[in-house]
């Protein structure tokens, strides 16, 4: 009896290590090494964003390697795919580009939503804008306007389709009531190649980007509510036109685990987002962000607004998708 009881007693203990092991596990998060998606091939600006943050993120976890993964096919959504097809442990990360997800969802018909997601930070913001060559005979966003509005049917406007600017453009052209044809290109270089040489009467682009352009463009309009760091002639839609329903959108970056993990784990994500946190606001990351000329688009607005913000601009794909759809 003596010996069966001590079999029972051990046996129990050792199912209990084995269970108490999975907790402990969860509770030293992370317990091993971290993956990060990147939905788009190595090289591009999210790419970069990602090993530059992979880089600074480690060093605060101690041991860990954090692992970059690139994933591209689909304008984003075979990585989105391979990142919800792992197990929602935390130990999988997906860095992404809004509203290009809710476009994955909404125009890709994706067998998934933005809910499957949980957003850390939205750390990059990048707001559409309008340019146009600096020979261009448009000095202002209104000269423009006043143009289109008397020549309707006339004048073109170039943008990617199916980017984050494009939203912005579709969305200006249509609240401002402007008859205007629309030019479409499938990348950012032919897009560029088309706006220096004055091809189209206006450019749809984005704010970050045009920055690094100088003299050669002028900056009619963006769509931020406030002036953007180094276009200071360029008008913040949301000031000029306040009645129009423009939204502030352009391409945007974030990070994002598995929601499932963020809703059984709350203590494990809210330590997984202030530790992301700590590093986002060190010095260390701060100078990289500076030298990399990123820290002017750079932000730390949490979960919550990061939720919010990709939640309007997923309305704003919706509000869009038949377009997008080419219907």
């Amino acid at each position: 009896m003596i010996g069966i009881r001590k079999f029972f007693v051990s046996t129990a203990l050792g199912l209990s290590m084995i269970v108490g092991a999975g907790g402990v596990q969860a509770a030293d998060w992370p317990a091993r090494n971290i993956t990060m998606i990147v939905p788009f091939g190595a090289g591009g600006s999210i790419d970069r964003f990602a090993r530059g943050l992979a880089q600074h993120w480690e060093k605060e976890l101690g041991n860990v390697s954090i692992i970059v993964e690139n994933r591209g096919g689909a304008s984003g959504l075979l990585g989105a795919m391979t990142f919800l097809k792992a197990k929602p442990d935390g130990h999988t990360i997906f860095v992404g580009i809004q509203p290009t997800l809710s476009m994955n969802i909404l125009v890709q018909d994706a067998p998934f939503a933005l809910s499957d997601f949980a957003f850390i930070n939205v750390e990059q913001r990048d707001y559409g804008d309008v340019v146009v060559g600096a020979d261009s005979r448009f000095k202002t966003m209104q000269d423009f306007v006043d143009e289109a509005r008397a020549k309707p049917g006339t004048l073109s406007a170039a943008m990617i389709h199916g980017g984050g600017t494009s939203l912005f453009g579709l969305a200006l052209l249509e609240e401002l009531g402007l008859d205007v044809r629309v030019v479409t290109f499938d990348s950012g270089g032919a897009l560029r190649t088309n706006m220096l040489g004055n091809h189209s009467d206006v450019t749809i682009s984005g704010a970050y980007g045009d920055v690094s352009l100088g003299d050669k463009v002028r900056v009619l309009a963006v769509a931020s509510a406030e002036p953007f760091p180094g276009l200071a002639d360029a008008v913040p839609v949301p000031q000029a036109y306040k009645d129009a329903k423009v939204p502030q959108i352009g391409d945007s970056r974030f990070i994002a685990v598995h929601s499932a993990f963020a809703k059984q784990h709350p203590e494990l994500f809210q330590k997984m987002v202030d530790s992301y946190r700590k590093v986002f606001e060190s010095e260390a990351y701060q100078a990289y962000l500076k030298k990399t000329g990123t820290d002017v688009i750079s932000q730390y607005v949490g979960p919550e607004v990061s939720l919010q913000q990709s939640q309007e601009m997923n309305a704003v794909v919706e509000r869009f998708k038949d377009v997008l759809k080419n219907k």
